[in-house]
């Protein structure tokens, strides 16, 4: 008879290792598409870091708690949690910037060309390299800046089974800790209010878009929906189901951070909602785009 316990380790296991396949098949369609085709799309570079970032994500939070949940000896040093802690927040702040950036370069793309948008509109694809070095670069010396905070306190979850993670010894009692929650947390607030604002104006853009096709095309018409509004639509229910899985974060953080004895439902609530977005992207993208199979078929 499997316990509660192991139950939840082997759903942990399978959203795992289905978003991290789904990731691996988004990852190299779009780098096959990227390179082989005729005619390139600039967003495939954003979807191949999105990718990415989520694939590294799954691995770093989905395995060490399948491990914790199935009580499997941890063999790991001090050091080797940390880097996996690390590795853990990078790659949930990459996952972020990608999702932000692939929000506001379809939020640009999609604007008029006689808009105040027209010249950002143009630079846009020349820029798209660069920002992904930016974020990955600052992200990388944000965490490692935000590791110098951190004091060895005492790990005060010592009844939970497995290797511990470094940021349940964060305490809300030192003021290196309380500096590292705010960070993150105006760091997160920043990108989430930058994706909401370039999500506000693509519907902006759809509802004028679908008024004036209204306005021109009879009813007896049936209109197709092209590329750019799929897209669009696409990137906002992206958005929206990040949103939705991340919306009670902070109320997670903060309790890990503040309660001494910490219920473990809220350890696995946190992260099993933060495995979802990595996991159910890559099938949204992938059933979506219809550019991708095509290509591969004509190769």
């Amino acid at each position: 008879m499997l316990t509660f316990d192991e139950i939840l380790g082997i759903v942990y296991l399978l959203l795992t290792v289905v978003g991290f396949l789904g990731n691996c098949v988004l990852l190299f369609l779009n780098t096959f598409n990227y390179l082989i085709a005729q005619r390139t799309r600039p967003i495939n570079l954003i979807i191949i870091h999105l990718a990415f970032s989520n694939a590294m994500l799954l691995l770093f939070r989905g395995i060490p708690t399948t491990t914790r949940l199935w009580r499997v000896k941890c063999l790991l040093d001090g050091t080797a949690i940390k880097i996996i802690t690390y590795m853990q927040s990078l790659t949930r702040s990459l996952s972020l910037c990608s999702t932000c950036i692939l929000s506001v370069f379809q939020a640009i793309t999609i604007s008029p060309n006689n808009s105040i948008w027209s010249q950002p509109k143009m630079r846009a694809p020349k820029s798209i390299i660069p920002c992904i070095l930016l974020c990955c670069i600052f992200n990388l010396l944000l965490y490692v800046i935000l590791l110098q905070y951190h004091d060895d306190a005492k790990n005060r979850t010592g009844s939970i089974p497995g290797c511990k993670n470094w940021y349940r010894s964060l305490d809300m009692n030192s003021n290196n800790h309380v500096k590292i929650i705010v960070i993150i947390c105006v760091y997160d607030t920043l990108f989430l209010c930058l994706m909401m604002f370039s999500s506000a104006h693509m519907v902006s853009i759809l509802y004028l878009h679908k008024k004036h096709v209204k306005h021109i095309h009879s009813n007896s018409l049936s209109s197709k929906i092209s590329p750019e509004t799929r897209a669009t639509q696409t990137i906002l229910l992206l958005v929206g189901i990040y949103v939705l899985f991340n919306i009670f974060s902070p109320i997670f953080v903060l309790c890990r951070f503040h309660f001494e004895n910490l219920h473990t439902w809220v350890i696995h609530t946190s992260a099993f909602l933060s495995l979802w977005y990595p996991a159910v992207s890559p099938f949204i993208l992938i059933n979506t785009d219809n550019q991708i199979p095509r290509t591969c078929a004509h190769s």
